[in-house]
């Protein structure tokens, strides 16, 4: 393969590097559709928006509506008026800004938007499911702001009791809802009862659930919250990025919390990929996807307690299940996602409420997701053999090659839903 022509025929490395890189990302393409990707954020990009963007420019822009820094902005203008409003529709909010870079940068946002530095905030705890930039204290969010938590109960379910004696203890300026692992749905009306109990703005993070929602698979909790951050990949399969939705009366605060509050530039692309993703989200097909990665992941947690693992809350609500690898199978999260690695199934460890530490290598849990497997097409009757073979590699009750030849075997068939077909 022949070098970029930009690079100096005198440069033997950058020449070698350019068909290294070329040769990484086909392998990169080739890998992808060769494994069963059980990562619960990761999802397969449809090909239609990979293939035929609405604009597949790369220009950027940087500012806000009607007050840009660059000139040729009308177009930009118009499309993010557009992509705005079209993210309010689909989750009935009264405002949206779709320039974050991730929905963490969207979080960051809004505690810059409604928080001094120190104030106090109320979130649910790291171990507990929910997410480092809802306080740890090595990110960002603790170091600024003073988080504290409430938790679970035993049976791994939120506490909202807690959460309650708490915010009346505590009387935060901001309660954070959202996780990364925690698999039960909210109970949102108790969450903005609490927060109008001690006049707490009620933020919601649902990076994870936003194309559940959008989909009809989970309630909408927008209009319940003052704000809420999401994802535009994940769930919803969009391209890698975050939006903030809020009501009007916060909405000049958190736009200028964006920009020039927390970022600069961010590419017009993003915003007219999410707009097709979002538009994608409202049809009979989305829909049918938002179900089926629900049931899927229903039917995955359920196969594996059949065979005996220990899943915190007992199942799921969402796309993922979390299983208690140590109680399970004696070994930790860590242990059981190299394990599976090893035969061609992706996964990620996960911490849990009883750990000690929040090191991932102490972890004693695993994450399955069922986003991926639902949108290559996957059915939920799959999900048996897809539990079978995590059973059979984490237990050690076949030899590795034939479970790997298995997992390749499920990986390559064709399906009529497979998103890139």
């Amino acid at each position: 393969m022949a070098a970029p022509s930009d690079i100096a025929s005198g440069d033997a490395f950058l020449s070698a590097a350019g068909e290294k890189l070329a040769d990484l990302g086909a392998q990169q393409m080739r890998l992808e559709r060769s494994v069963i990707n059980l990562i619960a954020s990761d999802n397969a990009l449809p090909r239609k928006f990979a293939e035929y963007p609405p604009y597949p420019g790369h220009i950027i822009q940087e500012g806000l509506v009607g007050a840009r820094p660059f000139a040729g902005a009308a177009l930009h203008d118009e499309i993010e008026r557009l992509a705005a409003a079209i993210a309010c529709r689909v989750f009935s909010a009264e405002h949206a800004n779709l320039q974050p870079h991730s929905c963490s940068q969207a979080n960051q946002a809004v505690y810059h938007a409604l928080l001094k530095p120190g104030d106090p905030v109320l979130a649910l705890g790291f171990r507990d499911g929910g997410h480092l930039t809802h306080g740890l204290g090595i990110n960002f969010s603790g170091r600024l702001y003073r988080f504290s938590y409430y938790h679970t109960g035993a049976d791994g379910l939120i506490d909202y009791e807690n959460a309650e004696a708490l915010a009346r203890s505590l009387q935060p300026k901001l309660i954070v809802c959202g996780s990364s692992s925690y698999p039960r749905w909210y109970n949102g009306e108790r969450l903005r009862a609490i927060s109008d109990l001690c006049g707490a703005v009620l933020m919601f993070d649902l990076s994870h659930e936003a194309g559940l929602i959008a989909g009809g698979a989970l309630s909408n909790l927008v209009p319940l919250a003052d704000v809420a951050t999401m994802s535009l990949d994940k769930t919803l399969r969009g391209p890698f990025g975050g939006m903030i939705l809020c009501k009007k009366a916060l909405a000049g605060r958190v736009d200028r919390a964006v920009h020039p509050g927390t970022q600069s530039s961010f590419p017009i692309r993003r915003l007219t990929d999410s707009a097709a993703a979002l538009i994608a989200s409202q049809t009979p097909d989305f829909a049918a996807y938002a179900r089926n990665t629900v049931e899927t992941a229903r039917v995955l947690g359920s196969a594996l307690a059949a065979r005996g693992a220990v899943l915190l809350t007992g199942g799921t609500d969402k796309h993922y299940v979390v299983v208690d690898t140590f109680r399970s199978y004696g070994i930790s999260g860590a242990k059981a996602e190299r394990a599976l690695e090893g035969v061609d199934m992706l996964s990620s460890r996960q911490t849990l409420p009883d750990d000690a530490s929040q090191r991932s290598n102490a972890a004693s849990g695993l994450r399955l997701g069922a986003a991926w497997i639902s949108s290559r097409g996957y059915l939920a009757k799959e999900a048996h053999a897809v539990a079978g073979l995590v059973h059979d590699t984490l237990t050690g009750a076949r030899r590795r090659s034939d479970i790997r030849e298995q997992v390749r075997a499920l990986a390559g068939r064709a399906r009529t839903l497979d998103v890139w077909r």
